[in-house]
């Protein structure tokens, strides 16, 4: 795998943006062009002779001074986007380092001010004492994207190495600083180099590079100063993922069967993950847009730190049936289906069935009427469905109950009979959306208990129904004898 990394050791020091805007008239196509206007902070007269030396690894280098106005121009060959590295330097100020980014056919201009020199111990020859604390100056930007996937892979961080007085010190105090990447996500990322000089400002600069997984990276420099070691603050990078890629697409809802036929106003939440290439979340932020052939739903969601993104369904029209049920599976079914882009603008998209069930009923008893021989038992079969025989929503609750009339006088003893369905007499439904058995058709078997009685006895069967499909319960009760 080749990568191409840069490594930028500048001098930076404070940099005060009066004002920023930006020009689009006065570049041509292939040129990105930095105009700066450069003034003393503390007097705000503007400084002429300040040397500028502008650098970038894909464009070139540009050396200028600024004119009596104290205005420089500085000027790029870029079809893009440029990242360019600028030095100020003038006698008796700090030198002053910054990053821009330059675009094609575009006039960057800036207010900028230099910082004048203060000397801390006179006639030493030194203006700072000795390293005491490493300062994280910043990262441009402050999130990349893994390596491979069109985003900006690499960030520049800046560090400034201080005394005891909080001044950063000089070329005669200057430290060798150890950068290390720790707590990554362990797709290959690295900083470069991995040890820099402080250069004349008490600043270095580092790349970081992104490897293939997404995550959080801290940065931490250091450096020995005598007989002790400083070290900075942890630095931490986001590392976001890539373009959204088909494989690693995916919608579901909260439950496929939506209890929502004849109702207007039901809520289904609609989930999507995207993911990229190497399988990690998709960049925050991603937008995803979404449709329905039945009800409304929402129409985007923006995907957070983990891609996932939710929606919510209502039901109201067009109801799914015809033309706007989904083919092949017929009324009461239809899909949502979740859209969003991929690298180069390439379609990424899914798609999820849902029915839409309606009120319960219960049918198809068979036999209607029983006649148990002694000792005997007698199956039967039910169905449950809404009105269309599609299988009612999760958490329906059938259950299947014998009921024996108290005998007509104290002291006669009747037929004690068992039912046996689902668990302990009942069933819970889950999430299913075609019908079938256990899903719409059911059996239970009703046994006589006691061998010791031959005398018929009347058996009334309850079947009861409750859950999201029934205002309250429904119920159908039939009768007949066991011996």
């Amino acid at each position: 795998m080749s990568r191409i990394w840069i490594i930028a050791v500048l001098t930076v020091g404070v940099l005060l943006f009066g004002g920023c805007k930006e020009d689009n008239t006065t570049a041509s196509q292939g040129e990105g062009v930095l105009n700066g206007i450069v003034s003393d902070a503390a007097t705000l007269a503007v400084l002429a002779d300040v040397a500028v030396t502008a650098q970038s690894v894909s464009a070139g280098s540009v050396s200028t001074t600024t004119d009596a106005n104290g205005s420089f121009r500085a000027s790029f060959s870029t079809d893009s986007i440029a990242t360019a590295a600028v030095t100020l330097r003038k006698t008796g100020y700090r030198d002053t380092t910054f990053t821009v980014s330059l675009r094609a056919g575009s006039v960057l201009v800036l207010q900028l001010s230099m910082t004048p020199k203060s000397v801390v111990s006179p006639g030493t020859g030194s203006t700072s004492g000795l390293a005491q604390t490493i300062a994280f100056l910043g990262s441009s930007p402050q999130e990349v994207s893994v390596y491979g996937v069109g985003g900006k892979e690499t960030s520049v961080l800046s560090f400034e190495v201080r005394d005891s007085l909080g001044l950063a010190i000089d070329a005669a105090h200057a430290v060798k600083l150890t950068f290390t990447s720790t707590n990554g996500p362990g797709g290959g990322e690295y900083v470069s180099p991995d040890a820099v000089t402080t250069n004349a400002a008490g600043q270095a600069h580092i790349t970081f590079n992104a490897g293939t997984r997404s995550g959080v990276v801290q940065v931490t420099a250091s450096a020995t100063v005598g007989s002790r070691t400083i070290t900075s603050s942890p630095v931490r990078l986001v590392i976001n993922g890539g373009f959204p890629v088909q494989s690693h697409f995916s919608i579901a809802p909260v439950a496929h069967n939506f209890a929502a036929l004849h109702e207007l106003g039901q809520v289904q939440p609609i989930t999507i993950l995207a993911g990229d290439m190497y399988s990690n979340p998709v960049a925050p932020g991603t937008a995803v847009y979404f449709r329905s052939s039945a009800g409304v739903v929402q129409p985007s969601v923006f995907t957070d730190k983990n891609g996932f993104g939710t929606v919510n369904l209502y039901s109201g029209n067009p109801s799914p049936y015809s033309t706007f049920a989904a083919p092949v599976y017929g009324d009461g079914y239809h899909y949502v289906v979740a859209r969003t882009l991929g690298q180069g603008g390439t379609v990424v998209q899914d798609s999820t069935l849902i029915l839409w069930s309606g009120h319960g009923v219960i049918s198809n008893i068979s036999p209607a009427t029983f006649d148990v021989a002694n000792g005997g038992s007698q199956t039967f079969s039910f169905r449950v469905s809404d009105e269309l025989g599609h299988p009612l929503a999760e958490g329906t609750i059938i259950s299947v109950s014998a009921l024996i009339p108290p005998p007509p006088s104290e002291g006669i003893q009747q037929n004690q009979v068992t039912t046996i369905f689902g668990s302990n007499g009942s069933v819970k439904l889950p999430d299913v959306i075609f019908s079938g058995p256990g899903t719409t058709d059911f059996t239970f078997i009703l046994k006589d208990g006691t061998w010791s009685i031959t005398d018929p006895t009347p058996v009334n069967i309850v079947i009861n129904v409750t859950g999201p499909n029934v205002n309250g319960s429904i119920g159908y009760t039939f009768g007949g004898t066991v011996r």
